[in-house]
């Protein structure tokens, strides 16, 4: 078994620090890129991580790998964790990727599993697109209790992995919607999701893309000011993004598990938060016109994958 190192931050969150390999290539074959939270992120919140890039796929993550001691914790508060998240808006995007994915499989009203649903926006955009065979899978309970309430969707409180071992059917569709970069094990996961999926299914993911033209111009500034600081992921604080893919390392990751991409748009919106302090509103002004500049470039912050099960 693997040696690790317990550590907590200020909110009193505990994390065991673990040596991993990357999780696509199965290898320990990296560079570092810098580090990140504690003393290296710009409220000190969470941990240090140290961030490595794998030089044979590209895939960003911590090593040592910060696996935390209670999940459900992290993510107990959906008002707080979606805080600025606008969810009408979020439905009627999911409608349109409904509407998509309707098209892409040859289906007028697919069956859908949707993987870590969070308060729900898919379930019920599918509910406004009359799609009546979808099926949400969501582990954290506060975020299942908002869902009901709010939404009044059930979901099925089982990961993927534990879902594909009693799930007697398949489905023409899977949503990963900004899911991907938070989980513990990407390459079991998308294993899962084709093991789910009908031949000739599609799987739709969104990511953060990282690196990207932000993160990039951050991590030159601070090597010029001679800090090993970087912006990428977000290890041990909200919102928790322990994986960071550009278009190689997230097509590497597909290919291996018999999908074939159809589809990969790069692009972001350009909204940055600050909390009102000059200096702030400065980094937030910055972020902004980067953020503009990479949807120019290709080298933007987000990135939407439609790949089809072959």
């Amino acid at each position: 078994m693997p040696t690790s190192e317990r550590v907590s931050d200020a909110k009193g969150n505990q994390f065991d620090l673990r040596a991993i390999s990357c999780p696509t290539c199965g290898v320990s074959d990296t560079r570092l890129v810098g580090y990140r939270g504690g003393k290296h992120q710009r409220y000190g919140e969470g941990v240090e991580s140290r961030i490595v890039e794998c030089r044979r796929c590209g895939l960003i993550y911590p090593d040592p790998f910060p696996f935390p001691v209670d999940h459900e914790k992290l993510y107990a508060d959906p008002d707080k964790y979606f805080v600025g998240h606008d969810e009408d808006a979020k439905v009627e995007a999911y409608r349109d990727i409904i509407r998509k994915l309707a098209t892409l499989t040859g289906k007028a009203k697919p069956s859908i599993l949707d993987v870590g649903s969070g308060r729900g926006e898919l379930l019920r955009a599918a509910k406004r697109e009359g799609c009546d065979d979808v099926i949400g899978l969501e582990f954290a309970a506060a975020m299942i209790s908002y869902a009901k309430e709010a939404h009044g969707v059930e979901m099925v409180p089982l990961t993927i992995e534990e879902y594909a071992k009693t799930a007697n059917r398949t489905f023409d569709a899977l949503v990963l919607g900004a899911v991907l970069e938070h989980v513990y094990d990407p390459d079991a996961m998308i294993a899962a999701a084709r093991q789910l999926l009908v031949p000739g299914g599609m799987i739709y993911i969104d990511v953060p893309r990282d690196p990207n033209l932000l993160t990039e111009v951050v991590r030159l500034f601070n090597r010029a000011r001679m800090s090993r600081a970087v912006i990428n992921l977000s290890p041990t604080f909200a919102p928790y993004h322990v994986f960071g893919f550009t278009e190689r390392s997230l097509v590497r990751l597909l290919r291996k598990h018999g999908f074939s991409p159809e589809l990969v748009v790069v692009r972001s919106g350009t909204h940055v938060p600050h909390n009102g302090r000059p200096a702030d509103r400065v980094k937030a002004l910055v972020a902004t016109q980067l953020y503009r500049l990479g949807n120019l470039t290709g080298r933007a912050a987000n990135l939407f994958v439609w790949a089809r099960r072959t």
